[in-house]
């Protein structure tokens, strides 16, 4: 499968040609990338020219197809490297306008089309600002690191790296005692003893050695049986026995106490064993590699093959119950399984390339995933969604593990560093943000406001934010800042309605009836104060006299055909001699001899109103 191939190690004959034959080193002649543009002959300038590979370069066979890795970046290629040559696969590398090519003396290099230059340096993802960061980043590695585990006493973390070395640290990245180095290679996979005194390794010459962890030394011989190199362990719950998985298609299982295997192997339908649990009850195990999870019984006998993954099957871990089996697979998917008939329940989708390893926290609320994509996941199992935003690494991501007391997630990969993550810090993001949209979403509906009359001196009368709305009872003091109330009485406030000219208007309703006509005006115009029908309400302004308002109406141009006044009735008028009149179908109501127009007119728009002549006693 030749997507990803981080499958990066050796078969028997590989491992045979690099004792003969140990890698060239790499040559440093070349001080920058070749430039931008450049154009390569397919004439490698390295020792052995085109019939050999680069310094520091390996080949394996995938599915009886040849792949190429560069160990010192642990990348591979499915095509042969050569100068000239593009070697990554689309969605390979984090940056989609970067490509990957070797230089004629031998070193990877980095092309990105969008900034038209070239590194030595793999893309790396960009960092959002405010994205959250690793509690601690340990670093001691030379290589990259292919295994984490966690001891359960002290939540000191176990490494595994290409370097051929196992470290343990403290939680603030502090070493503990020396490196563990038993001379067979990169060490891909180690498992913890259940009470924190062994760890077993498994290394890509085949074999597994057992480590005394309070001293860091090997306890015997190493244990041989797989042919080629050892991908994943596990250690049973009940501690009687160890599951190795291997690129050579098998499983075996190995008395921890004796060095010795306890059953035949199994050859399974994988190609490669890409991991290996036992379920909480150690009364059966499971297996993932192409494309299928395998369910075994304790005598190794398959129970069920369940398929649904796209491609291959990296990561397994089981629920604490034993009925559920979850997964994450080279088809970026993290999915979960019922056991007993292999039904699938949930796929979770987020990642943009293969997800390398998983794992549940204790309390099984969430699932963490890691991925070539450069990223962690936390995943809500009751949700079934990713939670906040991908906690992120500067390179692709092969192990997750999380720590005995559920607080740290320890991560690590090609980078050759160690992050360490409080989940706590992460949650409470997400939780944050969740909450504040659940605050949204689950509001109730609010009743309709009536708010309370806002009192205008700025030309207005003393209507409110409801327009409509009889305030004539609302007795309250004028505002200081009279401007500002004016536009959101005007703004604020407006409602209109639109009715057919032909339909008869409604019998005015005392105490007054509005009437609301639009109508240009011009900027130069005469703001007159509407009173209420009371004159307790009044704010000290008096109305026009009738004899004012007829000299107003003389003012104009004789445009406001909708406010012509009608015998014995006076009229209030504005100047429109700069704007041209907007001709509307609204009609004019009759008036009687005991009313009397108002208007007011601001930004263009005229209200007018009529309301009952007080008489007095």
């Amino acid at each position: 499968m030749l997507s990803e191939v981080s499958k990066t190690s050796t078969s028997t004959a590989r491992r045979d040609a690099q004792r003969e034959a140990p890698a060239l080193p790499l040559r440093t002649s070349e001080k920058e990338p070749p430039p931008y543009g450049a154009q390569h002959r397919h004439d490698a300038l390295w020792e052995g020219g085109n019939e050999a590979l680069p310094p520091l370069w390996r080949q394996f066979k995938v599915s009886d197809e040849i792949q190429y890795q560069d160990d010192t970046l642990t990348l591979v290629s499915s095509n042969r490297p050569l100068p000239g040559v593009r070697l990554d696969y689309p969605g390979q590398l984090v940056d989609p306008e970067c490509e990957w090519h070797i230089s004629p003396l031998g070193r990877s290099y980095f092309v990105n089309r969008n900034t038209r230059t070239t590194s030595w340096k793999k893309p790396k993802p960009e960092r959002p600002a405010g994205s959250l960061s690793p509690e601690c980043i340990i670093e001691g590695h030379s290589e990259c690191i292919w295994s984490l585990a966690y001891l359960k006493a002290s939540c000191n973390i176990m490494s595994a790296s290409s370097d051929g070395s196992i470290r343990q640290w403290k939680r603030d990245g502090e070493p503990v005692g020396k490196s563990w180095d038993g001379g067979g290679g990169a060490v891909q996979s180690i498992a913890v003893h259940f009470d924190d005194t062994t760890v077993v390794s498994g290394s890509v010459d085949g074999r597994l050695r057992l480590w005394n962890i309070k001293e860091g030394s090997m306890i015997g011989d190493p244990w041989e049986g797989h042919d080629d190199a050892v991908r994943c362990l596990d250690w049973s719950p009940n501690a009687l026995e160890i599951a190795s998985g291997s690129e050579d298609g098998t499983i075996r299982r190995w008395n921890p106490d004796t060095g010795r295997q306890i059953a035949p192997p199994i050859k399974t339908s994988h190609e490669w064993v890409e991991a290996v649990k036992y379920s909480p009850q150690s009364d059966k195990f499971i297996s993932g590699g192409e494309e299928a999870i395998c369910v075994w019984s304790r005598d190794g006998q398959l129970l069920i093959e369940i398929k649904g993954h796209d491609l291959g099957v990296t990561s397994l871990c089981w629920s604490k119950d034993g009925a559920h089996i979850f997964s994450g697979s080279f088809d970026n998917t993290i999915r979960k399984w019922r056991v007993i008939d292999g039904k699938e329940l949930v796929t979770l989708r987020g990642h943009t390339t293969s997800v390398k390893s998983i794992c549940l926290t204790s309390n099984e609320h969430y699932i963490i995933s890691a991925s070539n994509d450069c990223s962690i996941r936390i995943w809500d199992l009751e949700k079934n969604q990713a939670v906040g935003d991908p906690l992120l690494h500067d390179d692709r991501v092969l192990a997750v593990v999380m720590s005995p007391d559920g607080k740290y997630i320890a991560s690590a990969g090609p980078g050759k560093k160690i992050y360490v993550w409080s989940l706590e810090a992460a949650l409470e993001r997400y939780q944050g943000a969740d909450d504040g949209n659940a605050k949204l979403k689950g509001r109730l509906a609010q009743p309709r406001v009536i708010r309370q009359p806002i009192p205008n001196t700025g030309g207005l009368a003393k209507y409110g934010h409801d327009f409509f709305a009889d305030h004539s009872n609302s007795r309250t003091a004028p505002p200081a800042n009279s401007s500002l109330l004016h536009w959101r009485s005007l703004f604020g406030s407006l409602r209109s309605s639109a009715r057919p000219a032909d339909v008869p208007r409604s019998s005015p309703r005392e105490p007054r009836h509005w009437n609301i006509r639009l109508r240009p005006v011009g900027k130069s115009r005469r703001i007159v104060d509407v009173a209420p029908a009371r004159d307790e309400d009044r704010y000290g302004i008096t109305p026009e006299t009738d004899a004012e308002a007829a000299a107003a109406m003389q003012r104009t141009d004789g445009d406001e055909a909708d406010n012509s006044t009608h015998a014995g009735l006076p009229a209030l008028g504005v100047q429109a001699s700069q704007v041209q009149p907007i001709q509307t179908q609204a009609q004019v109501s009759t008036s009687g001899p005991e009313d009397i127009m108002c208007g007011v007119n601001c930004c263009g728009i005229f209200f007018g109103c009529r309301r009952p002549t007080l008489h007095q006693s």
